[in-house]
């Protein structure tokens, strides 16, 4: 009887060190999926290519919402990251878009991380839609600017402080892709921002959708980011 006990608290023992590994294990692939606290621009760009499957400067070709899915097609400009051919079809869950906004709009022109596609197929930005930044052009024959206000909302500052260098809202492209391509290697210098240029601001295009969907007017409308600083974010696209 003795024995039979003291082998019931051995095995007992043994799956409660099982559960115990197991849990650690899950959390700390859980804490690998969140977003550490960035301190400069660069260092938010290095932190979304980090956990990117996929990263490309690429334009909005197509929207097709089906059953549960909706399939966004992009035209590939420039690979970043991963394996991309000249189009790029994004499979995302129809739960992540809400009744009447629209998450892209064709003709939108973007740098954008994706998550690797799980078994299903699916995949979606890196946190959220922080991971779609405006690729934005004064003209033909200027350089192309990666918009990135929105970024510098999340940089690190003490409570009351306005975002730091807040005039400062873009980067050009190339650097901004260099910057992403060589996330992992140490000691990068902090690409140069710059001012957006004079009356540019990146609002979506009409959205052209196949599929039944209810088709909602894109505004824009001031958000509050900081101290004495305004974003201006179109309103129905999610943030």
């Amino acid at each position: 009887m003795v024995f039979g006990f003291r082998k019931w608290f051995q095995v007992g023992w043994l799956w409660r060190l099982v559960f115990l590994l197991g849990w650690l294990w899950f959390s700390m692939a859980a804490l690998a999926e969140v977003a550490m606290p960035d301190v400069t621009v660069g260092g938010a760009l290095r932190n979304l290519a980090s956990r990117s499957g996929v990263a490309f400067v690429g334009r909005v070709l197509k929207i097709n919402r089906g059953t549960g899915v909706v399939d966004v097609v992009f035209q590939v400009e420039k690979p970043i990251l991963g394996q991309v051919g000249e189009t790029y079809t994004l499979h995302e869950w129809a739960g992540l878009w809400a009744a009447g906004q629209y998450r892209y709009s064709v003709g939108q022109r973007v740098a954008i991380f994706l998550h690797t596609p799980g078994k299903a197929g699916l995949s979606s930005p890196v946190d959220g839609m922080e991971g779609i930044l405006p690729v934005v052009q004064e003209s033909a024959d200027s350089e192309p600017l990666v918009d990135v206000r929105r970024l510098a909302t999340r940089v690190q500052r003490n409570v009351g402080e306005p975002i730091v260098d807040a005039a400062n809202g873009a980067m050009l492209l190339t650097d901004a892709a260099e910057t992403i391509a060589n996330w992992n290697q140490p000691l990068r210098p902090e690409p140069v921002r710059r001012p957006l240029p004079i009356g540019i601001e990146p609002v979506a295009a009409p959205p052209v959708v196949t599929g039944p969907v209810t088709t909602s007017p894109i505004v824009v409308a001031p958000v509050a980011v900081g101290s004495g600083d305004t974003l201006r974010l179109p309103i129905g696209i999610a943030r």
